[in-house]
């Protein structure tokens, strides 16, 4: 079909959209020499990951108002379908001609958000994107095949007003040796701002970080992010740097760790999993590398399309721009992509080489024209290792997405690692999983980013009543490692010397008998004396040393119940309703209590802009939640005493308790799915610490393989998991 006969399409206005903003738009449509027949149809698709609001026909007067006119002799069909078109166009506002026809040069004009009739317009999409398409295609023969016309009209989304202040360094340094921190103020969508041009103050009440620059304006070529150098500590210790600006705004640093000398191994903070516009995701290759290493600070980055998307071409542009990125000493790139088979035939698992000039292996070239290449396919993934054989250059991170990797295919020749977490949710089950069958993988999180901001992925939003794809921040992987050189991180990588966080550099060091760090497996003949760490980027809520599914250590130590007076209550749900794709729980619902008085209470990890509790009196609290396999909740703050009833109810489940109960330990409530649960626990008096030393020794160790674990969960409901330690235990008489 010739594109120059399908028309043309402009739009206005032109100029700059803010994220998430109301506004409107008309596009005119001009009809191309082939017209349009009787039952033809103009579709106007939008990315998957696009979350703008849905268009609807019915209500001028609400938000999301479309409208849609022709000058032809012909009547319009018109409606929204979320599953319309082809991966990743899916979602289309449909145009069917009908009783007509339309000729060349006759005008289709599409205005979406049409304010003329009391509506506020329609809401952009809330993430940033240098050139966000409106994608129009067309059938004009009515026969279903559909062809893009030749220009489709596009508009540039930029970040809208400061909202908050991050203030980003390194998390281990010695005294005396420089080193940088990135400033950057965001709006309410995770988006560096396009207007922020104020004045910070940066403040060290220790008076031992030297080079601050004390005051800095920011200038609009910023853009809203500024890198500081040459910044040294002058003694050792635990530093936090906090800046404020001009608009009274705030923000303090992640935990910054001096040593006197240079320390064996460094902390590096790295994504290892997102996509561009070659596949699902939006914007470039280099647009995406130069986000993950000037935006958001990254030590390291990958980038995982998936493979049935892949072109020739597309992958030659992924390894040119991996080898234009990686710097030794500043920024490490990894060539790699997704191989994306169904569950059955092994599921997802991105793919990482330590070399950059590599042989895709593609599951299948199902979104592929050009099948020139077609005998490369490895289906299912035992075939894909069968290729690998033999090499130590290839490593696979198994992963939960739409799709879940099947540990039926696990090798443990091609797979350090697993990733429980990213912005498709938490998977602590996968991880369970892991932990049942024995596999000897250490645990990392990336965002399996589509938004264009690898490293720093903020939640979309909900836009309709099916899935909600990207529901939480994305993560990180934290790895120990000698140096910032793909060969150690690589090295790293197989000896497991990792961490994962749910997006935060939350410190965290684990480990046995002094030794032996997260990731190491070693022989014992006694219990382990286990060493932990964590240094928070808010207070901890509570920390959990866990050999297998057991926890042996919890902070912090369950309160004892008083007769009658204050008390503090900690409750939260988690889990998922399955592990397939439209995995998300509802939690709407609320509690209400007998024999006692709610005083305060205070939410966390709750991750939807529409999400929140809301206090009915001062014995009932309802709440709006969902969750992705991590935790949400509430803690309360209670007059009342052990006798005092409160009552739980969901969708999932609902149930009541007294205050007893919980008097020597947390109690959980299964409520079916995956991981579904609610856990009620009774707290001390809240401290503002973000600091854990722990000593422990465990005298009660099973006979065979043990794995001893760790996961954090902060007030403010970020997380992280630290890689097992694995110890093989003997009884000593069998040993000699």
């Amino acid at each position: 079909m010739r594109k120059e006969f399908l028309g043309e399409a402009i739009i206005s206005p032109k100029k700059e959209v803010i994220a998430g903003s109301y506004g409107s738009w008309e596009i005119v449509y001009k009809v191309g020499k082939y017209g349009i027949d009787d039952g033809g149809t103009i579709v106007l698709v939008t990315r998957a990951a696009c979350d703008r609001q849905i268009p609807q026909t019915r209500n001028p007067s609400a938000s999301g108002y479309v409208t849609v006119v022709t000058d032809g002799k012909a009547k319009l069909n018109v409606y929204y379908d979320g599953n319309y078109y082809i991966r990743p166009w899916k979602a289309a506002l449909v145009i069917r001609v009908v009783d007509g026809f339309l000729k060349e040069n006759d005008r289709v004009v599409v205005t979406y958000g049409d304010t003329t009739q009391g509506s506020p317009g329609l809401s952009a999409q809330t993430f940033a994107e240098k050139e966000h398409t409106f994608r129009i295609l067309v059938d004009p023969f009515g026969t279903g095949k559909f062809c893009e016309i030749e220009d489709s009209p596009t508009v540039s989304i930029v970040g809208g007003p400061a909202d908050q202040l991050q203030v980003i360094t390194p998390s281990r340094v010695s005294a005396g040796n420089p080193f940088s921190i990135l400033v950057r103020a965001l709006d309410r969508w995770g988006n560096p701002s396009s207007s922020y041009t104020e004045t910070i103050e940066f403040q060290d009440p220790s008076d031992e970080v030297d080079n601050l620059p004390g005051k800095y304006t920011f200038k609009c070529k910023d853009g809203a992010v500024k890198r500081f150098s040459k910044i040294k500590v002058l003694k050792k210790g635990i530093y936090y740097i906090t800046i404020k600006d001009s608009l009274a705004k705030s923000a303090i640093s992640n935990p910054l760790i001096c040593y006197s000398k240079e320390p064996d191994l460094k902390i590096y903070w790295g994504d290892l999993h997102g996509q561009t516009r070659i596949t699902l995701g939006t914007g470039t290759v280099e647009e995406y590398f130069r986000f993950a290493r000037d935006i958001s600070g990254l030590d390291f980055c990958g980038w995982q399309g998936n493979d049935f998307q892949v072109t020739k071409e597309g992958w030659e542009e992924v390894k040119r721009q991996v080898k234009l990125f990686n710097e030794p000493g500043k920024f490490i790139t990894f060539l790699g992509y997704e191989w994306s088979g169904l569950t059955p035939a092994g599921g997802d698992h991105n793919i990482y080489f330590s070399k950059d000039d590599e042989q895709i292996y593609r599951s299948s070239h199902a979104l592929i024209e050009d099948i020139s290449d077609i005998e490369t396919d490895r289906y299912p993934l035992s075939e894909l290792w069968e290729t690998f054989q033999g090499r130590k250059d290839v490593m696979a991170i198994p992963h939960v997405g739409g799709r879940y990797a099947n540990f039926d295919f696990y090798d443990p020749r091609f797979i350090p690692l697993i990733e429980i977490y990213s912005q498709q949710g938490s998977f602590e089950w996968f991880a369970e999983e892991a932990i049942r069958r024995n596999l000897k993988v250490g645990f990392v999180a990336a965002s399996d980013d589509h938004t264009g901001r690898p490293g720093l992925t903020f939640p979309t939003r909900k836009v309709s009543s099916g899935r909600t794809p990207f529901g939480v921040k994305g993560g990180y992987a934290a790895v120990y490692a000698n140096e910032l050189t793909r060969k150690s991180l690589w090295d790293a990588f197989w000896e497991r010397h990792c961490y994962a966080t749910t997006g935060e550099k939350i410190v965290l060091s684990f480990k046995a008998d002094e030794h032996n760090i997260m990731g190491d497996e070693y022989l014992a003949e006694r219990g382990p004396e286990l060493s932990l760490e964590v240094l928070g980027t808010d207070s901890l809520l509570e920390v959990e040393i866990k050999r297998g599914f057991e926890t042996i250590y919890r902070y912090p130590a369950p309160a004892q119940l008083k007769q009658q007076g204050d008390k503090l209550i900690k409750i939260e749900w988690s889990g998922v309703r399955v592990k397939t794709r439209s995995k998300e729980t509802c939690w709407n619902g609320g509690l209400t209590i007998k024999r006692g008085k709610i005083l305060s209470f205070q939410e966390f990890a709750l991750d939807q802009p529409e999400h929140g509790v809301t206090r009915i009196s001062n014995r009932h609290l309802k709440w709006k939640s969902t969750t992705l396999g991590g935790p949400a909740g509430v803690v309360l703050g209670l007059d009342a005493s052990e006798d005092t009833s409160i009552t739980f109810y969901s969708r999932p489940k609902t149930f009541s308790f007294v205050l007893k109960e919980i008097n020597n330990g947390p109690r959980i409530i299964e409520a079916g799915g995956v991981n579904q649960k609610i856990k009620i626990s009774l707290l001390p008096p809240r401290k503002e610490s973000r600091t854990l030393n722990v000593e422990h020794t465990d005298e009660n160790m099973k006979e065979g393989l043990n794995l001893y674990w760790v996961k954090v969960l902060q007030y403010n409901g970020a997380m992280a998991w630290s890689s097992p330690i694995f110890i093989n235990y003997r009884e000593k008489n069998r040993l000699l």
